[in-house]
């Protein structure tokens, strides 16, 4: 069903998100009916970006689409309230609990970066159909607020409620509404229903079938009161860490990226100061680190408590991909998946679930494997935790690589930072080596080389690699791309085998050399003699094995492959 958005409906026992037509608002909550319908995201329609100039700010690189997210996650939300059908209350009664139950929620977690202002407006007819589609809808957004940003129907024939970000700054334009059921678990539902108008996905394992099996996660659970239950907490509790960094109310030095390298920090609850995030990334993905600690704005168990961990999977940041990312209900707020370290759902249902830790919360003194690595915690001061995590791989991309150990190598010399700055937490092992990476690849490698007067290329002024362009032609190492003038380097053209061997013959003279291997394929190449030297030393053994009897003079070099060559012809 499509009206510019997208609707999936999911009544499930998590979270009490049970779409009760008229008729039924009596439900006992203890025993809901059960009807899978989808989900309770309303998600804006992909064709309702067509023409968007989307930008993607985010500087770490971890929320594609990131302006979007933030539409109205800073500053003042103003949201309309009103009430649908008879509900017991009024439109300034339901205002008053949410400006003390869930403005102050969002206050808090977001350390004082956003104010929901909760506006009370009227009452209309019950919802009995298609929320766009009622009475009640049409009167919000006949009567809105001039500044409102959202709106908020509070029905009493609705048991859970549906939620979504809509598109663009003011109601009624950017169709960006809740509805929520009143008055069971009100607030609860109320401060979920408002996480998904700020484009905040659910965060369930995939693997029961259940939207909401996270109990964790205000976005994906909603765990009984008093050891037991389904859907009997009011109050709403913390959310997923990646929401509040998209929500820009943690800052990117509030995150620590991890490397390769073994580290330790502390990590605070969102009701401290410094660090608020650890990442630690594994390809196209990455794995989201957050303390959880019991307080006020996030009254979770105690045996709850510890290190949250999420694996994170963003969407391409091409905009065609983006756009279809945040139009589809799976894909909200720019990820393709949002999943709880080892994929186990939390079953409300089970009373002894109540007493015992999460398997996706690091408790202190417990430790555990993300990404390869292990993850240990341990207690410090105020919630807050020490996070100690082993050595990894250099980098996210070369697990396996049959070069993995030669590019291990490479990274811990210092020779390579990687291929994706800032980040540079990849290596791109087969991307090929340009002459530019070729200079700054010699001039970590041997820094030491006698220098003369540098050549000044008329190609590399700016380069990113000028300074090590400078210093190979002042080593002699290169004269140029293009003699016999050679006033050019050339530093994006691809190095070739056979210019490789040049490179570090003339860079690494001095290398014991035995018997050099008669390649068939090099007779009468510029570089024939480079390359007989580059076999003699031990550094290649020929392209083809296990015959090698080529060398592929004209095939290009990989990065893969020359960190090994590195690796052997200065490591032996």
């Amino acid at each position: 069903m499509k009206r510019g958005m997208t609707l999936r409906i999911f009544i499930t026992l998590a979270m009490v998100a049970a779409l009760l037509l008229p008729g039924a608002a009596g439900a006992d909550p203890a025993q809901p009916s059960v009807v899978e319908l989808g989900s309770d995201e309303v998600t804006v329609d992909p064709a309702r970006f067509e023409g968007l100039a989307l930008q993607a700010t985010d500087p770490l690189g971890l929320v594609p689409g990131v302006d979007i997210v933030r539409l109205h996650s800073l500053g003042t939300d103003v949201i309309d309230v009103w009430t649908c059908g008879s509900v017991g209350a009024t439109p300034d009664q339901i205002v008053a609990q949410l400006d003390a139950e869930v403005a102050s929620y969002f206050q808090a977690h977001s350390r004082g970066r956003l104010t929901v202002d909760f506006v009370p407006k009227g009452t209309g007819p019950v919802i009995d159909r298609w929320p766009e589609d009622s009475a009640c809808y049409q009167m919000a957004a006949n009567n809105a607020s001039p500044n409102a940003n959202g709106v908020l129907l509070a029905d009493a024939a609705w048991f859970g409620g549906l939620g979504g970000p809509g598109f663009g700054s003011s109601f009624p334009d950017n169709r960006r509404w809740a509805v929520v059921g009143y008055p069971q678990v009100f607030s609860m539902v109320a401060a979920h229903e408002l996480g998904h108008t700020q484009s905040w996905p659910h965060s369930f394992t995939t693997v029961s079938g259940d939207d909401y099996d996270n109990a964790l996660d205000l976005m994906s659970g909603n765990y009984g009161a008093d050891g037991g239950g389904y859907g009997t907490w009011e109050l709403p509790y913390d959310t997923a860490v990646i929401n509040r960094y998209a929500a820009g109310w943690i800052d990117p030095d509030q995150v620590r990226i991890v490397g390769g390298a073994a580290t330790s920090f502390t990590l605070q609850p969102s009701s401290g100061n410094g660090v608020q995030m650890g990442v630690i990334r594994s390809g196209s993905r990455y794995f989201t680190l957050g303390a959880r600690t019991s307080s006020t704005y996030d009254p979770i168990p105690e045996i709850w408590e510890g290190v949250e961990v999420y694996e994170v999977t963003p969407c391409p940041e091409p905009e065609d991909q983006l756009f279809y990312c945040f139009g589809d209900p799976r894909f909200d707020m720019g990820l393709r998946e949002h999943i709880p370290l080892g994929r186990v759902p939390f079953d409300p249902f089970d009373a002894a679930a109540y007493s015992k830790p999460l398997a996706h919360v690091i408790s202190p003194g417990k430790s555990k494997t993300v990404a390869g690595r292990t993850v240990s915690v341990a207690a410090a001061a105020n919630g807050a935790y020490t996070v100690s995590i082993s050595q990894g791989a250099a980098f996210t991309d070369t697990s396996g690589h049959v070069f993995e150990g030669d590019i291990e190598w490479l990274a811990n010399s210092g020779i390579t930072k990687g291929c994706n700055p800032p980040a540079n937490d990849e290596f791109c092992p087969d991307a090929v080596v340009t002459r530019g990476q070729m200079a700054a690849f010699l001039h970590r490698a041997v820094p030491g080389l006698p220098a003369g007067t540098a050549t000044d290329f008329t190609d590399d002024n700016a380069h990113v690699f000028e300074a090590d362009i400078e210093w190979l032609s002042a080593t002699g190492v290169t004269k140029g791309c293009n003699p016999p003038a050679n006033d050019r380097y050339c530093p994006e053209a691809t190095v070739t085998r056979a210019q490789m061997a040049a490179f570090l013959h003339r860079a690494l003279p001095g290398l014991t050399a035995g018997a050099a291997t008669d390649f068939t394929d090099d007779n009468g190449s510029v570089f024939e003699t480079d390359i007989e030297w580059l076999a003699a030393t031990g550094v290649t053994k020929g392209c083809n094995p296990p015959a090698n009897t080529r060398f592929c003079p004209d095939a290009p070099v990989t990065r893969g492959a020359m960190a090994a060559f590195l690796h052997r012809a200065l490591a032996g």
